[in-house]
């Protein structure tokens, strides 16, 4: 009996490459205010900051921090720290990610058919918990998430077991009780088959697991939508 279903948030209930996109851009206006620098270089600091975040805090939610980044990048291109810039590009970023936003298809009603169903619903994401927070008021469905698990809180990210014990302690089930769904097959389903957790990738590639591979999913959807039908055929057994 599946009594609950831990989501993925970034890249599994929206696409996250525009909005990111977006926001890249709406941070390099507002240097390009305050020092000559083409788009190409810019663009070029932002991933030389973002790799170096990533690298020095790697496992750990800091290292997803837009702040960060941005202060790296003001401290190669002004050689000290500037507070009125980096606030701005943090704003402007995240204003400029959460305006391009859109839902997944059909998350909504899988959802209300969930909650009709009395099976709860749990967000498990890397990144901090005040971006997640907003971008589940910007995507309308906090209404419908019972509980939300971050690598801030937890202290480390997927495919960490925390991540995913916490969220079976808060929802105080086994996981045998419990689906992940997510898109990355080492963060979401290697994490959850890791800790007993029936797993579903969401992807539209073709993909090929070898029999002993711990990334490989329980189950592989292309829409959100189909997780319903492998709900019931747990539940009806």
């Amino acid at each position: 009996m599946k009594k609950a279903v831990l989501f993925d948030l970034d890249d599994t209930l929206y696409d996250y490459k525009n909005p990111n996109k977006k926001g890249v851009l709406a941070s390099y206006r507002i240097i390009s205010k305050e020092i000559k620098i083409s788009k190409t270089k810019f663009l070029k600091l932002y991933k030389r900051a973002n790799d170096e975040i990533k690298y020095e805090l790697a496992g750990t939610a800091s290292s997803h921090s837009r702040i960060l980044y941005f202060q790296r990048i003001i401290e190669k291109t002004h050689n000290t720290v500037n507070p009125e810039i980096i606030l701005k590009m943090y704003k402007e970023y995240w204003d400029a990610f959460l305006k391009n936003m859109k839902l997944g298809k059909g998350v909504i009603d899988t959802f209300k058919k969930l909650k009709n169903q009395n099976i709860r619903i749990v967000l498990v994401t890397n990144l901090t918990t005040h971006i997640q927070l907003r971008k589940m008021r910007k995507l309308k469905i906090s209404k419908y998430i019972d509980y939300l698990v971050t690598s801030e809180e937890s202290g480390s990210e997927k495919p960490s077991a925390i991540m995913f014990l916490l969220s079976l302690k808060k929802l105080k089930i086994l996981p045998e009780e419990a689906i992940m769904v997510g898109d990355n097959l080492v963060s979401d389903i290697e994490g959850a088959n890791a800790v007993g957790i029936y797993s579903i990738a969401i992807t539209k590639k073709k993909i090929k697991f070898d029999k002993e591979d711990y990334k490989k999913p329980n189950f592989v959807i292309k829409e959100i939508p189909e997780i319903l039908k492998i709900i019931d055929s747990f539940n009806k057994k």
